[in-house]
């Protein structure tokens, strides 16, 4: 267990990443939510990091009372996974940073379960805590149902570990755990590679429920040429661990 530090000036800090493109609407209602969550949190602060990853026009500057938040930019579009190890690295460098936390900016990952992800941590249920959504028809579009059911049954078997929400991006990861995987993706599936590496290295992974929420907020995802881009991933991971070079 991860137990927290009594003293205040010990007070750990999980700095948030959210990563931005063409998609600002719901960002200001977030950052209202993540900095009401600071407000009543003990033994945590909660840093924020916003990468506008080539927004045009480019992401105005975001700022709270009371509230942390950096911005950093590319100037052109990059990538879901570059925007993320930018942030990952950003973290790594304050030795205060014991966690970060990964969320979307259109609100479909409600910042009121942050708690939730820093107690799974603290009571020892992983290394990486990932929300569980319910696979819900009523909410979650039919395609999203097959594509998130078959890919956390890959990566579930590829890992040993039962994965049952593989393309959730509201994840806790430990520094711990930051520090051990090398991750190499630019787009969306980095947070594939993440997990599949994370099982590789006997990493445990552990889950929060979390609700199912499509806000109807425009999707990057775009569905074929993101699947057979999975497909590439998973292939080009299995030939490197068959190769021994994991």
């Amino acid at each position: 267990m991860h137990q927290i530090p009594t003293h205040t000036h010990l007070v750990r800090r999980c700095g948030i990443i959210i990563p931005v493109y063409n998609s600002s609407r719901h960002l200001g209602e977030l950052l209202h939510g993540i900095a009401a969550v600071q407000t009543s949190l003990s033994g945590w602060e909660l840093p924020v990091l916003i990468i506008d990853d080539g927004s045009n026009p480019p992401l105005p500057p975001q700022r709270y009372a009371g509230q942390q938040v950096t911005q950093q930019r590319h100037e052109q579009n990059r990538g879901k996974g570059a925007a993320l190890k930018q942030g990952f690295a950003y973290f790594l460098q304050d030795p205060q940073v014991q966690a970060v936390l990964t969320l979307d900016g259109d609100m479909q990952h409600p910042p009121q379960f942050i708690p939730q992800f820093l107690e799974a941590y603290e009571a020892g249920r992983g290394e990486v805590i990932v929300g569980r959504r319910h696979r819900d028809y009523r909410v979650m579009p039919l395609h999203r149902i097959l594509s998130n059911w078959l890919t956390s049954r890959i990566i579930s078997r590829m890992t040993g570990q039962h994965i049952p929400d593989s393309q959730c991006g509201f994840r806790l990861i430990s520094r711990a755990a930051l520090a051990q995987v090398d991750v190499r993706e630019n787009r969306f599936h980095l947070e594939s590679e993440f997990l599949i590496r994370c099982g590789w290295k006997k990493i445990p992974v552990g889950f929060v429920a979390i609700p199912t929420i499509y806000n109807g907020a425009p999707s990057a995802i775009r569905h074929l040429p993101d699947t057979l881009n999975f497909v590439a991933v998973v292939f080009k991971l299995s030939l490197e661990r068959i190769k021994g070079h994991v």
